[in-house]
């Protein structure tokens, strides 16, 4: 029996790169809109809104592709979160 985790990945919203979260960190979703302040994503499933210093995590999904999984503050970020190398 082998322990596995399921390969995620995050970026942080910076205000300057909502255009790369939707359209290549993330598969299937679109810029809604982003005002340097607030990313609104669009996904047809959770259309999550991300907040300026928010991260996104994404998991791997069949086919290559890359999900949203959740977006939190840097705080529950950092808190739930273990950076692997």
């Amino acid at each position: 029996m082998e322990s596995v985790i399921p390969k995620m990945d995050a970026v942080q919203y910076d205000g300057t790169n909502g255009r790369f979260i939707a359209e290549e960190f993330l598969s299937g979703t679109t810029l809604g809109s982003d005002d340097g302040q607030l990313l609104q994503l669009i996904d047809g499933q959770q259309d999550p809104q991300i907040y300026l210093g928010d991260w996104v995590i994404r998991r791997t999904a069949p086919g290559g592709r890359f999900l949203y999984a959740g977006g939190f503050t840097d705080a529950d970020y950092r808190a739930m979160y273990t950076v692997l190398s």
